[in-house]
């Protein structure tokens, strides 16, 4: 809601100030003015005569002591009287109740005009206020700096997470002078019932004050808000469809979204299994066995593959479209099958590295061939033998979770050590798809080992599954509202194991809103006053391009480590996201394996004229770039263009659509 505040002196000046202001209800339909009593010499008469003839709700404020002109405009029917807390604590019980009286609402407040006290110090003056019975309580200090404006707006957050008292009343709270400016704005986006604005700038009563010309431009940013249902895990699907494979019956799974990757997954089981078919209800169904028979390539990807496997030996194939995941599970997987098995993909996964697999399977009794350059395609070779083996987990979880899922198979017992182990959400999210096949693994950790004892001569057996929704496809949702709006987001399981719920941490801890629905109405994410971050990709390199983004939208400088692993996907993302977000005009820069992005809140780049350059982008077929620029391109100043976002089908087919339906 927009307050004009009006500090022009006499009773005609004032009626005049009141009158440019209907001009903007149509624009502004709950719009308020507020009389500065202590400003406008106005005697008691002249504010009753004001107060009682007005168009428009209006705000008696008096900052000095002079309570009679409160009580006068109280009378004359003011919808709020705002006045000093303390100066209000300290009148008599009569006088409070004459100010309360008529139905007026009461906003009490506090002004700092010299510095901005500690968070502390003003969430007491909000109890107080609370404590004395204020309808609003306004806190206003004098910034300094940027960060004496984000400790005032330190308040929301306090107020959100209940530290300021059980009791929630309506909170005004920003900071005067020009490096709290952006403050007015961010404090109306975190809820407060007004922000402050003048006719004109000869009118501006408090420095820092927005004139209602730049209110009508700030009004004008884009927005996210509606609902959002989220599909299948390609992370949770992709390993139980190899599971089913392996699992002699009839397994079936409900909520199969479909996307590239699991289509993939698909098409190997349609290979490698007895039946691999969606039935009429949409469910998916596989008809496993191991070993299983020789078969034609009826795979919907054999024409691929037949372009993708000339002049490679291998008995039978293996096509996994671009899925690193699934290349990285198959080349253990198949060597179970004691037959020469090939491999291979297409587009930029024929040139991502396979590191270690060719020692490990050799290791294990098994050869795997790789191209002179380690990078598929692949002809493997078995059985694993089983056994103890040790691996490092350095460059990833993707092999691991391959041999995890082989080695039941062996005819020995195995036992697995892991050593600098990374995503190890995404290992454990594998051995939880593993038991529900009826697989037994035990873990536990030897300092900085993870160990797996996993008995030979298992059977995978058939099971019904819905598969859970996708928290790597909700981060860019996630993203864009702790940013731009709000958003509610269903159809993901809260006490999921995937590595991507982290991102839930992050944006809570930046400042953004996170609140869990109830009866599993899942979760609503809503735009917070956000700060620098520091982040470790070891465990969720997934979250960085989306993170990258949200690190642009918080003022300071975030700190991310883990990210060289991150070079080795469908892009190398760390250097990709650099050179975009530096295209857009945000400070960024990849150092090994760190990098640094400073940022600034949506509100004071909206203040300042300081939001991101639009214009062409590349992502580099990369669809987890491609989904964070088009967040990004809600924060820019114009158009953004990406060179290509058919990339964003291999796991999110339907993200274009949804994207659009929450952009107003």
């Amino acid at each position: 809601m927009i307050c004009i505040s009006i500090g022009d002196y006499g009773l005609d000046a004032c009626r005049k100030a009141l009158k440019r202001c209907e001009k903007y209800r149509k624009q502004f339909p709950d719009l308020v003015a507020e009389i500065r009593l202590d400003l406008c010499g106005l005697c008691g008469d002249e504010v009753h005569e004001l107060f009682s003839g007005s168009k428009l709700p209006l705000i008696a404020t008096c900052m000095k002591r002079s309570s009679h002109l409160c009580e006068t405009a109280v009378l004359a029917g003011a919808a709020y009287v705002d006045v000093n807390v303390f100066s209000y604590i300290n009148l008599k019980k009569e006088e409070q109740t004459l100010l309360r009286s008529r139905g007026t609402k009461l906003i009490l407040s506090f002004h700092d005009y010299q510095m901005t006290p500690t968070t502390n110090a003003l969430a007491k003056v909000y109890r107080e206020a609370v404590a004395a019975g204020a309808d609003i309580v306004k806190i206003v200090t004098t910034a300094d700096t940027t960060e004496d404006a984000l400790r005032v707006l330190d308040l929301y957050r306090l107020q959100r997470e209940g530290r300021m008292g059980r009791k929630r009343v309506p909170l005004i709270a920003f900071a005067m002078g020009n490096a709290g400016r952006f403050s007015r704005l961010e404090a109306h986006r975190q809820g407060a019932p007004f922000t402050y604005c003048a006719l004109r700038p000869k009118y501006i009563v408090a420095p820092g004050m927005f004139t209602m010309e730049e209110a009508e431009t700030f009004r004008d940013q884009s927005l996210v808000s509606g609902t959002v249902d989220m599909p299948a895990s390609k992370s949770v699907a992709q390993r139980a469809i190899i599971a089913a494979m392996l699992a002699k019956g009839e397994s079936e799974f409900h909520n199969c979204t479909r996307c590239r990757d699991i289509d993939s997954a698909i098409g190997v089981a349609k290979q490698f299994a007895q039946e691999a078919y969606i039935d009429k209800g949409g469910g998916l169904i596989i008809r496993g066995g191991f070993p299983p028979e020789k078969k034609k390539n009826d795979s919907p990807f054999s024409d691929l593959i037949s372009m993708s496997i000339q002049n490679i030996q291998g008995s039978r194939t293996a096509f996994v479209g671009e899925s690193g995941l699934l290349s990285r599970l198959c080349i253990p997987v198949m060597a179970q099958l004691g037959e020469s098995v090939t491999v291979t993909g297409e587009g930029s996964l024929m040139d991502r590295h396979m590191y270690g697999c060719k020692e490990a399977m050799e290791e294990m009794g098994a050869s795997c061939i790789l191209t002179a350059g380690e990078t598929l395609p692949a002809v493997v070779c078995g059985p694993i033998k089983g056994g103890e083996i040790t691996i490092s987990g350095k460059k990833g979880s993707q092999f691991i979770t391959g041999l995890l899922m082989a080695l039941p198979l062996s005819k020995k017992d195995s036992v697995l050590r892991v050593q600098n182990a990374t995503s190890v959400p995404y290992i454990l999210l594998t051995v939880d798809v593993m038991q529900k096949f009826g697989v037994t693994v035990e873990w536990h950790r030897e300092g900085d080992e993870l160990v797996f004892n996993i008995p030979g001569k298992q059977k995978y057996s058939p099971t019904e599954m819905t598969f859970e929704g996708d928290w790597s496809a909700a981060v860019n949702f996630i993203v864009a509202a702790a940013i731009f709006g709000s958003l509610t987001i269903k159809g993901l399981n809260l006490g999921t194991i995937q590595a991507d719920k982290k991102i839930l941490d992050v944006v809570r801890g930046c400042g953004a809103s996170v609140e869990e629905l109830p009866d599993g109405g899942g979760i609503l994410v809503s735009r917070g006053s956000l700060r620098a971050f520091d982040f470790d990709a070891t465990d969720s390199p997934d979250l960085v391009p989306a993170l990258s983004v949200l690190a642009a939208f918080s003022e300071g400088t975030s700190h991310f480590t883990g990210v060289a692993r991150l070079r080795n996907k469908e892009s190398n993302r760390p250097v990709v996201m650099e050179e975009g977000l530096k295209a857009m005009g945000v400070p960024a820069r990849v150092d090994g394996d760190t990098m640094d992005i400073t940022g600034m809140s949506l509100a004071r780049r909206i203040v300042e004229g300081k939001m991101l350059k639009g214009g062409n982008f590349h992502t580099f077929s990369d669809h987890r770039v491609a989904m964070a620029l088009k967040v990004a391109s809600l924060g820019c100043s114009s158009k953004v263009t990406l060179d290509s976002t058919d990339c964003i089908d291999k796991s999110f087919p339907g993200f274009l659509k949804l994207f659009e339906s929450i952009h107003q």
